[in-house]
């Protein structure tokens, strides 16, 4: 079964509460588990970036409750399409609060699709390169799950 993902940035309300975030989560993590998604969240205090992976009715189904959801506005969607393996296979949804300056660094970066790089052979990591270096460590390997943003 192919697997599709979607990345988008947004901008929080203004008044939300990390107690609001954390009670997304609870039902996200339920029902993304339940659509076969997986993914991360990064908040930096203003604005939000999300990355999610899976069957492509999980992925659309998903997206459908993100775009009518009432924490954030100006959702801009950096990439859609296939992918070819899971990046965040035991993340149902991952979160971590981050520094502007981090979350601006992946945003603004060229979002070409899923890929690491800007062009063949370049140094220079794209969008979807600095969502994954933001989630791994020294090693490579993805950081451990213990991730939360309120509690």
């Amino acid at each position: 079964m192919p697997l599709h993902a979607v990345a988008y940035v947004s901008d929080a309300i203004d008044g939300i509460e990390t107690s609001d975030i954390d009670q997304i989560l609870q039902a996200a993590m339920g029902f993304n588990k339940v659509a076969g998604v997986t993914g991360v969240l990064m908040f930096d205090g203003q604005r939000f970036l999300q990355y999610f992976e899976g069957p492509e009715d999980g992925v659309d189904s998903v997206f459908q409750r993100v775009l009518n959801a009432r924490i954030h506005t100006n959702l801009r969607e950096l990439a859609r399409g296939r992918v070819d393996a899971r990046h965040f296979p035991r993340w149902t949804m991952a979160s971590a609060a981050v520094d502007p300056t981090a979350l601006a660094r992946i945003a603004e970066a060229p979002w070409q699709g899923f890929q690491s790089l800007t062009a063949a052979g370049s140094d220079t990591l794209a969008g979807f390169g600095c969502l994954l270096a933001a989630w791994t460590g020294v090693s490579g390997e993805l950081e451990p799950a213990a991730v939360t943003l309120g509690s």
